[in-house]
């Protein structure tokens, strides 16, 4: 008996492409006749089943039931379904691409995946708000809320490969362009934002004030004449989730890109399906993104322009977003005994786009019972505090400085590191480190 194979097809579901963001129900996914799917946008290729079923390539449909991994065996999770061996667990950016919005439960096209399982599936991101990476981010494909949860728990999986053209779950600086006027164009989405918060004023390297509270329908109303243009808007979902950093807490963004940008709950336009008076907001506290009663009050955030089909738009010149100077402080050791070498160890780096002109670091010793042992040749001291030249520090680059010193007294020795630069430094805030040392007799 001659096995009846899928024809190749085309599955098509919307004209006016990104209409309300990145979802699988625009440009398309191209069925490959072999258990995989491409989205045909992003160049990501899809396993059609989750992990644990198997394709019927006579049906056209997955068999069996979906597989509960822990994070960690999820991540070594190997595949040569379609001849390629390089699939791999998505990102957190790439994993929300394949949720559809306009349905529930489950909330992913069943044409697209045939038996989805409604369940929570991992990412391979991890959650930034617990330290030691005890948590990683996850979809529920009931309704396409993004939680997190500890690695040891077991939850479905999809893999993935190839494409990452524009699902990312950090921001870079690189892809953004500083308009000089309080808005921020990303040349990966085509999209352009302000930078400050409904409510807040831009000052010309920061945002002054508080960001305002909108009920959702109110939040939709706002208009604005930011940057000398009027056809700013409120954002959809995906729209709002391509200026989160998954990576990062309180706020859950670029502070570089966005600066004073509150950890508030934002709006977006997108209604949730099958909750008529539900819309979705995220959350840029913890990064999350969930529906919630269009009566409820938070934060807005206005956008301006079209998702770009490719993904990346042409945008000359670039100019420099800013320069944002932090500085890491470290200790040789956390105890050391009285007239004993202890070497203290700063590197301040570049995180902006532009060069910090006459950086220095300065070293702040305790005012007493500490003499400096050795130092730099670029360093000078003034009383008990050190100051470092730096020079003119590009993109990206880093520079390090150690000053050994010696204590004559036991107790806490509390030192601190800054970094300064003539510069406008974006983001003064992680400038500072600290360390304390313990001095015993």
């Amino acid at each position: 008996m001659k096995t009846k194979l899928l024809p190749l097809l085309l599955f098509a579901f919307a004209t006016n492409a990104f209409a309300d963001g990145f979802t699988n129900t625009i440009d398309g996914f191209t069925n490959n006749g072999d258990g995989t799917v491409t989205d045909t946008v992003s160049g990501l290729i899809w396993q059609a089943c989750a992990g644990g079923q198997t394709f019927n390539i006579s049906t056209g449909s997955c068999d069996g039931t979906a597989k509960n991994y822990t994070h960690t065996d999820a991540l070594a999770l190997t595949s040569n379904l379609g001849g390629q061996s390089d699939w791999r667990v998505p990102n957190i950016s790439e994993l929300l691409s394949i949720v559809d919005l306009k349905t529930s439960n489950p909330a992913m096209n069943k044409f697209i995946f045939p038996n989805p399982h409604t369940t929570y599936f991992w990412s391979a991101s991890d959650y930034a708000t617990y330290s030691g990476q005890s948590h990683a981010w996850i979809v529920d494909f009931g309704d396409g809320v993004t939680f997190s949860y500890s690695r040891n728990d077991g939850y479905a999986v999809r893999l993935v490969r190839g494409g990452q053209s524009f699902y990312f779950d950090t921001l870079k600086l690189a892809d953004f362009v500083d308009n000089k006027n309080g808005t921020a164009t990303n040349n990966k989405t085509g999209l352009i934002w302000q930078r400050c918060a409904v409510g807040q004023t831009w000052n010309g390297s920061n945002c002054d004030g508080k960001a305002a509270t909108y009920t959702q329908a109110d939040a939709a109303k706002l208009t604005s004449n930011v940057g000398g243009q009027t056809d700013w808007r409120l954002p959809s979902l995906r729209e709002l989730q391509t200026i989160v950093d998954y990576t990062k807490s309180n706020p859950s963004t670029n502070l570089v890109i966005f600066p004073d940008a509150p950890s508030n709950e934002f709006w977006t336009t997108t209604p949730t399906a099958g909750r008529a008076d539900n819309f979705w907001s995220v959350n840029f506290y913890f990064s999350s993104s969930f529906f919630n009663s269009k009566t409820n009050t938070f934060s807005a955030r206005l956008v301006r322009g079209t998702l770009s089909n490719s993904g990346a738009v042409a945008i000359t010149p670039v100019v420099s977003v800013g320069v944002d100077l932090s500085t890491t402080l470290s200790a040789s050791t956390t105890r050391v005994k009285i007239n004993e070498n202890l070497t203290y160890t700063a590197t301040v780096t570049n995180n902006g786009m532009g060069t910090a002109n006459n950086s220095s670091l300065k070293f702040y010793l305790p005012p007493r019972n500490v003499s400096i042992v050795s130092m730099p040749s670029d360093c000078v001291t003034t009383g008990k505090s050190l100051t470092c030249s730096l020079g003119n520090l590009a993109a990206g680059a880093n520079a390090s400085r150690a000053i050994t010193v010696i204590y004559t007294k036991s107790g806490g020795a509390s030192v601190s590191a800054l970094a300064l630069t003539d510069s406008n430094d974006m983001n003064s805030a992680n400038n500072v480190s600290r360390v304390v040392t313990a001095i015993k007799k």
